[in-house]
């Protein structure tokens, strides 16, 4: 993706399946699989149309064989077919049925805009603090609404399970800032859109 003016989000999904092998019927069971399809939609789509500029990283990190992960940029996303809970996910399910070979380091183009690696959450913070910067979701963040950005940055935050203490202190040592969205705990794709309301208000 060309990170110009870009707004790049970062999603751990600490229970999210990485064989093809769950059951759309329940994602409950496959990790709670329908949190990042709601955080995919919430990054990608607007009424109407597809969100310029953002890439999505869902970093899946369940059995049977962790870490992978997904990335799709919407510049040159092709459809995905819908963008209800069934669709994300059976897109998931080709881009890890397609990638179930990688070795470490390794990345496939899946489709149009979409690409599945065998990446770990620490190299692709890693990656992206070095070129961007970093902010991280969190309760006890800098408000939102008292902070200017500049783009391109990226968002790093966790499913409904909170993330681990030692990458909180792994974030911080990249230089993350903590970012808050408000006093309440929300849903993963409810922090999504108030990241991109806030950006859209300040017209990035």
């Amino acid at each position: 993706m060309n990170q110009a003016g870009g707004r790049v989000f970062i999603l751990r999904a600490r229970k999210a399946p990485t064989s093809p092998a769950f059951s759309l019927d329940d994602l409950a069971r496959a990790g709670h699989l329908e949190i990042a399809a709601h955080c995919v939609a919430n990054a990608l789509f607007i009424s109407g149309q597809i969100r310029p500029a953002i890439a999505l990283h869902l970093v899946l990190e369940g059995a049977p064989d962790p870490p992978r992960t997904l990335r799709l940029e919407s510049d040159t996303l092709g459809s995905l077919g819908g963008f209800d809970e069934r669709s994300i996910c059976q897109l998931v399910q080709r881009a890890l049925g397609a990638g179930r070979h990688l070795k470490l380091g390794e990345e496939l183009r899946v489709n149009g805009g979409v690409y599945v690696a065998k990446r770990s959450f620490e190299q692709l913070v890693r990656e992206q603090s070095a070129a961007l910067p970093l902010y991280h979701l969190q309760p006890r963040g800098e408000d939102i609404r008292a902070t200017r950005f500049s783009l391109p940055a990226a968002f790093v935050f966790s499913d409904h399970l909170s993330m681990p203490k030692k990458a909180d202190k792994y974030l911080v040592r990249l230089g993350a800032r903590p970012l808050s969205v408000g006093p309440r705990r929300l849903f993963a794709s409810q922090c999504i859109a108030l990241v991109h309301n806030e950006l859209d208000r300040q017209r990035l």
